[in-house]
């Protein structure tokens, strides 16, 4: 199983991130990270890797 860090989002994105292996958020530059959800709901990637329908 994919192993979750702290949430994560970008600072113009819409959406949050638990996993490291997510494609979406392993893209998001540096200076554009964001700790915490930042009211705003889970990818669609994290969702399918926690559901296991996609690799981890």
């Amino acid at each position: 199983m994919a192993k979750q860090v702290s949430p994560f989002h970008s600072k113009g994105g819409e959406v949050y991130h638990i996993y490291g292996v997510c494609a979406s958020g392993s893209i998001i530059t540096k200076k554009n990270k964001v700790a915490g959800k930042g009211n705003k709901k889970l990818c669609k990637a994290c969702v399918d890797i926690r559901a296991g329908k996609r690799p981890r």
